[in-house]
């Protein structure tokens, strides 16, 4: 069965601007979610993979394995929830309902993750994978719902690009909140008692944040339910060409991601040899370049197409990325702070375009079908941003392992050998610059202009 023609809003012109404006507390309330997400995917990406085998002691292998696999269940569930957040009506709409219940399943998960028991072996892998499979579940439930929502608040790609640079300012937040949490551990003791503190309060940061988009999302704009599903679901992705463009895209630059974060900690620490507490500092001046970037960016927006500016901002980064493998141990710390500086201002151009060309792709389809399955193309979304996200520490857990990396040698003392120091270069440098290199490959092919009162 085909879904239902639902209205579609009208495009953006002087009579209805004002309507397509999105007030300022909609924006910060419904962008502070982003930081649940972002603390979601940073602690996966950067902190679990050394928390298991470091902290807890498992295989590199073994724990890269365990994060791919729940995270395809992630992927699978996705284009599901997307499809009940379309056609569920409820008295907080079709996609709010779910904000709530996902915040709830996420905080738990940070509590089973990060308090196991005393356990060892399959024991412990069967507990940690639980405790994946919990925190996927409470990803999807949140992430799809919300990434759905901008097509709906407001048909203004102009106003999209504003309401979105508030989600990537909140996006910076959390990463720079996880960012912090080794520092926090350390200084508890960085044991096992130290994590579970610092995993706790990682999941009341979660839960805060995704209540704090529920709350103040009862004031967007929204449309309704769709009466059904539709069965050809994947035909109707495939067939909005600018949105399978920016899947591609995506899906290299987020392995390249994944693949940074689940190495930069061993990079920085181990082979660099500085302390955890630079880690913190990076983070935080990369997070500050980030925000100070957005006016420019959401500037540029206006000027130039957003595509471009996407490419632009891709390239550069993957540049910055290269200038790793120039890094050494006992270079001046500066350097390091230098890197994150201007990756900070690259990666705020490629979220903030990346995430607004989002909901233009997806508008694409609404106003050429008059269907409102804007929850299709998240779930969509999410299943390949899990995906990569997922190939990721996979990724690096294989390379780590093959190239003899030890994750207990800087507790022992042991200097890692020049072969696993090569690994780790591959996979905090390489990798992501190559990927996100080849992502504008299919971002040349994305053609929508924004500016035009028809995304034609």
């Amino acid at each position: 069965m085909t879904t239902a023609a639902l209205p579609v809003p009208a495009t953006t012109n002087d009579s209805n601007a004002a309507s397509d404006r999105i007030p300022l507390g909609l924006r910060l309330g419904w962008s502070a979610g982003s930081i649940g997400t972002v603390v979601i995917l940073s602690t996966t990406s950067i902190l679990l993979l050394f928390f298991m085998t470091s902290v807890l002691g498992m295989n590199p292998a073994l724990a890269g394995a365990l994060l791919f696999g729940a995270k395809l269940f992630d992927a699978v569930i996705a284009p599901l929830m997307g499809r009940i957040s379309d056609t569920a009506a409820t008295r907080w709409g079709r996609r709010r309902p779910f904000l709530f219940l996902g915040g709830l399943v996420s905080a738990l998960a940070f509590l089973l993750l990060f308090m196991p028991p005393a356990l060892e072996g399959l024991a412990l892998s069967a507990w940690l994978v639980s405790g994946l499979l919990v925190l996927a579940l409470g990803y999807t439930l949140f992430n799809v719902p919300y990434l759905a929502m901008p097509a709906e608040m407001t048909s203004s790609p102009q106003e999209r690009t504003a309401l979105l640079s508030f989600r990537v300012a909140f996006v910076a937040l959390g990463g720079a909140l996880v960012g912090f949490a080794p520092k926090v551990a350390a200084s508890l003791g960085g044991d096992r008692e130290a994590w579970a503190v610092t995993g706790a309060m990682l999941g009341a940061i979660v839960l805060s944040a995704m209540l704090t988009a529920f709350a103040a999302s009862a004031r967007a704009r929204a449309t309704a339910p769709a009466p059904g599903g539709d069965r050809e679901s994947l035909l109707v992705v495939l067939r909005n060409r600018p949105f399978v463009m920016l899947l591609l895209a995506k899906t290299l630059q987020l392995v390249g991601l994944a693949a940074m974060q689940a190495s930069i900690l061993f990079f920085i620490v181990q082979v660099l040899g500085v302390p955890e507490g630079v880690v913190g500092i990076y983070v935080a001046i990369t997070t500050v370049a980030m925000l100070a970037s957005m006016p420019l960016w959401v500037r540029l927006g206006r000027r130039f197409r957003k595509r471009d500016l996407f490419i632009a901002a891709c390239l550069g980064y993957a540049l910055v990325k290269l200038s790793f493998l120039l890094a050494v141990p006992g270079e001046p710390a500066l350097l390091i702070h230098l890197r994150g500086a201007a990756g900070g201002i690259l990666t705020g151009g490629v979220l903030l375009m990346g995430q607004s060309i989002l909901p233009d792709a997806i508008d694409w389809d609404c106003r050429r079908s008059g269907i409102r399955r804007e929850g299709l193309y998240a779930g969509a979304y999410s299943l390949v941003e899990k995906s990569a996200m997922a190939l990721g520490p996979l990724l690096i857990g294989l390379i780590l392992s093959g190239f003899g990396f030890d994750p207990q040698a800087a507790k022992t003392g042991v200097a890692q050998t020049e072969v696993a120091v090569t690994g780790v270069y591959l996979g905090a440098a390489v990798l992501p610059a190559l990927l996100y290199a080849l992502s504008t490959v299919p971002l040349l092919f994305y053609r929508i202009d924004e500016h035009a009162k028809e995304l034609a």
